[in-house]
């Protein structure tokens, strides 16, 4: 008998489970959306810029880039904190507004959409892509000889803020077909 009532009690609460978690007051769960012709001719790509949080101050931002078909070809991840100041925010930094969050959101959203033939050269006898250039600090995960074979292939990119004071530019990889990042920059 015990066996039954023992069994009938995990039945029952087997049954109950987590009820379903309603958005806490002052929540940050925001989205803004931008398309973009970008991966493949005729069709348009959309980033999805997004926020989840207890709070804005508090959120969790990601960048998302799908294609026509909605499959997800790149995805970035930060703080709101880190993208908009830099680091971990202090204990007395000041909330953030939905409003402030949209403004952010929209803005990331936005991106760049240049030429890959744009990007700057790496002259010959240059150590680092940084070492060719002027001001600001580039960086490429390419030896110089890739580098400038993507560069004199004049490919779609596409750049985004990757942090405070950086940006990544994407192009799609003639070979593998698949985003890469061609090019890291900032001050």
């Amino acid at each position: 008998m015990r066996i039954i009532v023992f069994g009938l009690a995990a039945i029952a609460l087997s049954a109950c489970g987590q009820p379903a978690q309603q958005p806490q007051a002052g929540a940050c769960t925001r989205t803004a959306t931008h398309e973009v012709a970008w991966s493949q001719d005729g069709a348009a790509d959309v980033i999805t810029a997004a926020s989840a949080g207890p709070s804005c101050k508090q959120a969790v931002v990601t960048w998302t880039l799908r294609n026509a078909q909605g499959d997800a070809l790149w995805v970035h991840a930060g703080t709101f904190y880190d993208m908009t100041a830099g680091g971990a925010p202090p204990a007395d930094a000041p909330a953030v507004t939905n409003e402030q969050m949209d403004t952010f959101l929209a803005g990331w959203a936005d991106v760049t959409l240049t030429r890959s033939s744009e990007l700057p050269e790496w002259r010959e006898g240059a150590a680092s892509l940084s070492e060719s250039v002027q001001g600001m600090s580039y960086d490429t995960p390419f030896d110089r000889e890739t580098y400038e074979a993507m560069r004199a292939r004049n490919l779609p990119q596409l750049c985004f803020a990757a942090a405070v004071e950086a940006s990544h530019c994407l192009i799609m990889d003639p070979v593998s077909h698949s985003p890469t990042v061609i090019v890291m920059f900032g001050p």
